[in-house]
């Protein structure tokens, strides 16, 4: 069963004017109750969010044929780098539909960053290399991030108002719906919100071998 619980705490102004401002801390639990993490949180308010002073930028290296992080949470507008730290060259592309592009046979930092301009998953492959998959999270939401080894996120600085919280990762196997939820925050508060999961975890769809050589091809 879901969990959920509020915990109220004081904020002291500053300056003699209220911080006006909530905290949300989610956990995440796989089916035994274990801390899953990795996993994408999001907070997406009801009303519009405030637009970022400036683009935002992130990474997502390669590194002993992997993607590293296997899964990117981001913002919508970020531009996106795609470094190749190994040995060998690789190939990036997507053709999932909030962001369809591909990257020429490459090593180092050949290519300008990505920006990904609409919300949604974006799954990442290698045209060398099939066994690489990541996956890049996007949202209108500043509220986000992924759970830690403790299967939690805290967000803070958030507008008291109603907000849809998600999770998400590729190896969930419960339905979308048990993996969102309604929370409302108010003025100076702390809300906890733990998920639980019911079903066994998908199996990971790749492997972890050791980084090929050049001569190796």
């Amino acid at each position: 069963m879901h969990t959920a619980y509020v915990m109220a705490c004081t904020i002291l102004p500053a300056l003699g004017q209220a911080a006006f401002t909530a905290e949300l801390s989610v956990t995440v639990l796989d089916n035994a109750g274990r801390p899953f993490a990795g996993a994408a949180v999001i907070a997406e308010p009801q009303t519009p969010a405030p637009r970022p002073n400036a683009s935002p930028r992130s990474e997502m290296d390669q590194r002993d044929l992997q993607f590293v992080p296997n899964l990117l949470v981001i913002r919508t507008g970020t531009a996106v780098s795609f470094p190749n730290s190994d040995q060998v060259w690789h190939q990036v592309y997507s053709f999932s539909g909030a962001r369809t592009f591909q990257l020429s046979l490459y090593a180092g930092r050949a290519h300008p960053p990505v920006i990904f301009d609409k919300p949604g998953l974006v799954t990442l492959g290698c045209n060398i290399h099939d066994g690489m998959i990541g996956y890049i999270y996007v949202t209108d939401s500043p509220w986000h991030g992924r759970s830690d080894t403790n299967g939690q996120l805290t967000l803070q600085n958030l507008p008291a108002g109603n907000y849809t919280v998600k999770i998400w990762h590729q190896r969930f196997n419960d339905p979308a719906a048990s993996l969102s939820r309604s929370v409302t925050l108010t003025d100076d508060q702390a809300v906890r919100s733990a998920f639980l999961l019911k079903q066994n975890l998908k199996p990971a769809l790749h492997s972890h071998g050791n980084e090929k050589q050049w001569e190796d091809y």
